[in-house]
């Protein structure tokens, strides 16, 4: 997943093919995120190089990760698909309105930080492969999740009331 400039300088028509897989059995690149590895990952798309020091890649990503129950803990097979764009310079910025051009040393262009960061994207916040009537519950408590119904109405409080009285519309 490293190109480098004399790879667009020779090939044919400025852009190069980008086709191959993408694994991390072990998530060593995954430390601190919900990823705790990319079993099967494909990557295709194309890098567009200007002729002079500019690269734009446009890569599509789709596999399966592994992720943490959000209520077990147990390790869940996660499919995914995912696209990027980013902009390569070999020569350093002039402009700092280009804040999101990455700068490359030693004119070498490494996808693998940037397959990473679109994989961490499409992880999920939470999942769960249990149904909600398998959810953990004790004595007295019961793990609800945001999207049940709220059993009882909420009450006014009383101490909003005396403001009915006024009429604000005047």
């Amino acid at each position: 997943m490293k190109f480098r400039k004399s790879d667009f300088l020779s090939s044919p028509d400025s852009s190069i093919h980008v086709d191959f897989d993408f694994t991390d059995l072990t998530g060593e690149r995954y430390a601190n995120t919900p990823v705790k590895a990319v079993p099967d990952c494909h990557v295709d798309g194309v890098l567009h190089f200007d002729g002079q020091n500019r690269v734009v890649s446009n890569l599509h990503y789709n596999g399966v990760m592994i992720v943490e129950d959000s209520i077990t803990g147990e390790d869940l097979e996660y499919d995914f698909e995912a696209d990027s764009e980013k902009e390569y310079s070999f020569n350093p910025l002039e402009d700092a309105d280009e804040a999101d051009v990455i700068v490359v040393s030693r004119d070498l262009i490494d996808l693998t930080a940037d397959a990473v960061e679109a994989i961490v994207y499409e992880a999920p916040m939470s999942i769960t492969r249990l149904a909600r009537e398998d959810y953990p519950s004790g004595k007295g408590w019961t793990l609800v999740s945001d999207q049940d119904a709220p059993e009882e109405a909420e009450k006014e409080d009383p101490r909003w009331a005396k403001l009915k009285e006024f009429n604000f519309e005047e």
